[in-house]
């Protein structure tokens, strides 16, 4: 999968287990709400810090 989204110009990360992933599909969801109706842009970022 990491092959894949690299192809199309974009860095794959790796967050671990697929229960990270489906908090990381809420956050996206989170994050385009954000961008339509609160932040009033599309540049906004997430980061993710786990230390």
């Amino acid at each position: 999968m990491g092959g894949l989204i690299a192809s199309l110009g974009l860095r794959p990360l790796d967050v671990g287990s697929l229960q990270m992933a489906q908090s990381l599909e809420w956050l996206g969801l989170m994050m385009i709400g954000l961008a339509k109706n609160g932040a009033d842009t599309w540049d906004i970022a997430m980061n993710v810090d786990i230390g």
